[in-house]
């Protein structure tokens, strides 16, 4: 099968990116021709990535934030014509494709992926029509979670179709993955180390992180992998609380696994998720997992990780105390996650996409 996957950035800081790379690998593997167009370069990528894996990346801009270049539609008219599946992700590639097989020729099936329970459109009442126009010409439209299908049929309507394929990671590939040293990080073993990936964005609830990290005691470090509009914001904030020497901004990583693995726990605090990716690598990872109580984490992470209150630095405090001051609990919570983390393994996501590329193309 031919496939093309369409998204604005291959930015490694990027979940959805992450998410193409993963899946095209499992695709490569399984036999499928893949090639991932980009409609704009913003480094660090997974463009290395992708080709080692034997995938063709097209850029159809050479700068950072050109998104919404006209030439956009009559290239991408050119290109699906080769494609079986065109597969895309996230605004404005989604306009982009279906504008382009709209007035084409081209005879290839369209696949949008849904990652988020919030666009900014939505705020705009007179955009309502032009979107319904555009998602009507998708063949099938997939949300990585039930709560962002909820999300959508509310906001356009029921006659859509919505298919539910939870994202997933690659579970092997995170735990071979080496463990960065302490000292590397500038950290004692001793140090009491939480972790937390995720961009600084209004999406994340980082804030209430550091306000846990200053009711800790001082042998308690917060890493943070990521980068972002918010985080002069959250630099001044950990400056007040007096937190600088105890908090590690580390922007974006490549080695962001290493770091996660090195961690004693990992934390997931957000405002609203589509899908808590992050999450789910820490417990492939065999950490234990603490998440914010909304959607998109607490039906991932229940049950085998811990919960607080959104926004309760307080709770986010006691959780993280529970679970290193016993340590039964803390290896009872680290097993639950692990054995979790293996129902979002990429081959349950790969395998869903697949059986859903084929039943379009019959």
């Amino acid at each position: 099968m031919r496939i093309l996957h369409v998204i604005p950035q291959l930015w490694r800081g990027n979940g959805a990116a992450k998410i193409v790379k993963d899946l095209v690998d499992y695709q490569i593997t399984h036999g499928n021709l893949v090639t991932v167009v980009s409609l704009s370069i913003m480094s660090p990528s997974y463009e290395k990535d992708l080709k080692k894996l034997g995938c063709e990346v097209i850029y159809l801009e050479n700068r950072r934030y050109s998104l919404y270049n006209p030439k956009f539609f009559f290239q991408l008219r050119k290109i699906i014509k080769e494609f079986d599946i065109v597969h895309v992700h996230l605004f404005p590639a989604l306009y982009w494709v279906a504008l382009a097989k709209y007035f084409s020729s081209a005879s290839c099936k369209l696949v949008l992926t849904e990652h988020s329970t919030f666009n900014n459109r939505q705020s705009f009442k007179i955009l309502k029509p032009i979107e319904r126009f555009i998602y009507s010409k998708y063949d099938a439209i997939v949300a990585i979670s039930e709560g962002v299908s909820l999300f959508f049929k509310s906001y356009l309507g029921n006659k859509y179709q919505f298919f539910v394929i939870n994202n997933g990671v690659n579970v092997k590939n995170i735990r071979q993955c080496e463990i960065i040293g302490r000292e590397q990080l500038n950290l004692s073993s001793q140090a009491k180390l939480i972790v937390q990936i995720g961009r600084f964005y209004p999406q994340k609830d980082q804030k209430t992180l550091i306000k846990a990290l200053a009711l800790l005691p001082d042998d308690f470090y917060v890493l943070f992998v990521g980068d972002g509009p918010l985080l002069d914001e959250y630099q001044k904030l950990a400056q007040y609380y007096n937190l600088s020497k105890r908090i590690l901004f580390l922007s974006v990583r490549e080695d962001a696994i290493s770091i996660l693995k090195a961690s004693d726990i990992v934390v997931m605090s957000s405002n609203f998720e589509g899908f808590g990716l992050a999450a789910v690598e820490g417990m492939a990872a065999g950490k234990p997992v603490i998440a914010s109580d909304v959607e998109g984490l607490s039906n991932i992470v229940e049950g085998a990780g811990l919960l607080f209150e959104p926004h309760n630095e307080k709770d986010l405090a006691a959780k993280i105390r529970l679970l290193m001051e016993d340590q039964l609990f803390y290896k009872s919570v680290s097993e639950k996650c692990k054995q979790r983390s293996e129902k979002y393994d990429v081959s349950v996501m790969g395998n869903r996409y697949n059986q859903l590329y084929q039943s379009l193309c019959r």
